[in-house]
């Protein structure tokens, strides 16, 4: 099979990508969900000024003449506005989120008062206060119109209130994709199973289903293949046809058994990759037509993992309608030998120092020992007699 690089599997990939449909949702709906609407300010954040602490609203010129106010009305929050007229030395209690009185600039916090028995209140240092204290100001937040929620972000707690806060009873957020997952061998039984002395159980379909349900996305089938061209190529069919995405593991190499990808390419579809110059995950393959798009990733657990992480789900979140994000940066420990020829995925785990630690397994079938990493680093191939210095920054993907 023709080799091509990591970064090339990216353009290949994402240049064939097709964005999912978009769909109108209830609010309390959408959480989890990618924004495919551009949410503004509706009105000034705040929208008036408001009361930030539970006291008296006062004019701050009354400060230095005035030994004691007297109160004129109570306003907690959510009431109309009132105001503390022309009377001198008046104010008005106030409850935190009301709205300040016009005609006063200076909250005063009960603490930092003495309410006398005549009912009027005197403040305990009035050189302290200035105008301004404990108000916080209309539009000092945001201003009206100001773009609060890019289409594209992922809706969480804080976007949903945001866009509720902004009148959105409904949103505009992507369609659940149709999944699928296949997993393929003779030598994998159900979970439930016993296996025999030469069998194992599955779980490259239950992990990838999990990092899916992880990233909010869900599965609607998962279907396993026997080594057995006909049920191959007729379940494939089945699925390719009902999905707009499938993600297959295993049978996708050399070997005698591996029928995926001839079938694949028997089918109206357009073979974009089949093998990619990288460790783990070399077979590494991916499909597409129209309306379909296959991933197809090696049966060695540690490998499929890998290139779940590294193109699968970021691609899935492009067609989802999010913008292509580059991975985040960590910073090794120690130096790193070179490779010339490999793109290299390590698994590393996190230092109390901040900095990240190799921690190899013994080959790509070893996922037990990947238990104590927190995720794998991307090194491309490289002539320097070292690779990576302890300290430079390099591309990571954190375990889902």
């Amino acid at each position: 099979m023709k080799l091509i690089n990591s970064r090339e599997a990216d353009d290949l990939i994402f240049e064939s990508l097709c964005q999912v449909e978009a769909i109108d949702l209830p609010l309390l709906n959408c959480a989890g969900k990618i924004l495919r609407e551009n949410i503004h300010a509706d009105r000034p954040f705040p929208p008036f000024n408001r009361a930030m602490m539970d006291g008296y609203a006062i004019r701050s010129i009354d400060l230095s003449t005035v030994a004691a106010f007297d109160i004129i009305a109570e306003l907690p929050a959510g009431a109309p506005p009132v105001e503390i007229g022309n009377i001198s030395g008046g104010c008005i209690e106030i409850m935190t989120g009301a709205v300040v009185p016009s005609d006063s600039d200076c909250i005063i916090p009960y603490e930092l008062t003495n309410k006398l028995d005549n009912g009027q209140v005197a403040l305990k240092n009035s050189d302290q206060h200035n105008s301004g204290d404990f108000i916080h100001t209309v539009g000092s937040d945001q201003a009206e119109g100001t773009l609060l929620l890019e289409k594209g972000s992922v809706l969480g707690s804080r976007e949903i209130a945001i866009a509720a806060t902004c009148g959105h009873v409904h949103l505009k957020v992507s369609k659940m994709p149709s999944i699928t997952i296949v997993s393929t061998g003779d030598e994998l039984v159900d979970i439930k199973q016993i296996p025999l002395a030469h069998q194992i159980r599955r779980s490259n379909d239950v992990a990838i289903v999990a990092a899916l349900c992880r990233s909010h996305i869900n599965v609607k089938e998962s279907v396993h293949l026997p080594d057995d061209l006909e049920a191959v190529q007729s379940q494939l069919q089945r699925v390719i046809q009902q999905s707009d995405f499938v993600i297959i593991s295993g049978g996708i190499s050399m070997g005698n058994k591996d029928y995926v990808p001839a079938v694949l390419d028997t089918m109206n579809l357009e073979k974009k990759i089949h093998g990619v110059a990288q460790k783990p995950g070399k077979p590494f393959g991916f499909w597409s037509s129209e309306s379909t798009a296959i991933f197809a990733l090696p049966g060695n657990p540690l490998s499929a993992l890998v290139c779940l992480h590294r193109y699968v789900l970021p691609a899935l979140r492009v067609a989802l309608g999010q913008s292509q994000v580059k991975p985040s940066k960590v910073l090794l420990v120690t130096d790193i030998e070179p490779n010339d020829r490999l793109t290299r995925f390590l698994p590393v785990k996190f230092l109390s120092t901040g900095y990240v630690a190799l921690l190899p397994p013994q080959n790509s079938g070893d996922f037990v020992s990947i238990l104590g990493a927190d995720g794998f680093i991307e090194l491309q191939p490289s002539n320097r007699k070292i690779e990576v210095k302890g300290g430079e920054p390099v591309n990571y993907y954190a375990w889902l």
